[in-house]
């Protein structure tokens, strides 16, 4: 149980978390989150996103100060760009997976120094390869399109932050996690979308990104929250002094998670903070 009497950093995951369904910020939210900053509350911004694709609408502000990308494989200063922290997939590693994919016969997309590169086949038309509707405007707007993209990412292999691969139903899903879990060693695998099985290096994750800020900037651990509403979030949310599950969480988050709060949709985040912020007022 945190004994904190405030909370000195707050870990925000963004896509179903603190953006709304519509990926948008709310003027409530923007809000709130500023207020918090200005009170003392460091704000991180923690994603499955590569830097590059993060949105601008949640980074362009003062009070988001870090982030930490590609599921904890890379940690930045997010207005000078400066990583303050990076874990690569290991070459031979790269060379594994995409060997599985090309058997699968499933897309692939790659995280080369925070920047997002995928098939230019898979950019003009996601939703043939397997994704879903809700990400067609993130992957047209985001990702880089390379003709060759396994060819790319071989060439790129010592570069590499992350890998994605694209996977159109949950029994592809299941059948390549286990084929990976069981081939493939020093990894990191999780998913933040039906459609995506998520690798870095065995050295990332939310939670060990999340522990390295806290180390950066000495706040302790009671002294943290982390909210989020997916696999990917599961051990951040573990990890920090309060781990928040939004409402629309699948019920594995929920459990994880020492308290709920409403969904992204109705500004979950940032009732949070207000609520946790008007309580340590009054202290």
């Amino acid at each position: 149980m945190n004994t904190e009497k405030h909370i000195r950093l707050a870990a925000l995951d963004l896509d179903g978390t603190t953006l709304r369904s519509d990926k948008s910020l709310s003027e409530y939210t923007i809000e709130t989150l500023k207020n918090a900053h200005e009170h003392g509350m460091n704000i991180v911004v923690a994603s499955g996103r590569s830097f590059a694709s993060l949105p601008e609408q949640a980074i362009q502000f003062p009070w988001a100060e870090y982030a930490i990308t590609s599921n904890g494989a890379a940690v930045y200063e997010v207005h000078t760009g400066k990583r303050l922290r990076e874990c690569r997939l290991k070459p031979e590693v790269v060379e594994k997976l995409l060997a599985i994919a090309e058997e699968n016969h499933v897309m692939v997309e790659g995280f080369v120094d925070g920047v997002p590169y995928s098939a230019r086949a898979y950019v003009e038309n996601p939703v043939l390869f397997g994704a879903s509707l809700y990400s067609v405007s993130c992957v047209k707007s985001t990702r880089r399109p390379v003709e060759d993209i396994f060819a790319f990412l071989l060439e790129h292999k010592e570069e590499l932050d992350s890998l994605d691969i694209v996977v159109g139903d949950e029994r592809t899903k299941a059948t390549l996690r286990r084929i990976i879990s069981e081939q493939v060693e020093g990894i990191y695998l999780t998913s933040s979308v039906p459609t995506l099985l998520e690798i870095s290096d065995e050295k990332a994750g939310k939670a060990t990104a999340l522990a390295f800020l806290a180390d950066y900037l000495q706040i302790p651990q009671a002294a943290t929250v982390a909210f989020g509403n997916a696999e990917n979030d599961i051990d951040m949310i573990c990890w920090a002094g309060v781990g928040v599950a939004v409402e629309n969480s699948p019920e594995e988050v929920r459990r994880a998670a020492d308290e709920i709060t409403e969904t992204n949709d109705a500004d979950g985040v940032a009732r949070w903070i207000e609520k946790k912020h008007q309580a340590a007022s009054h202290i």
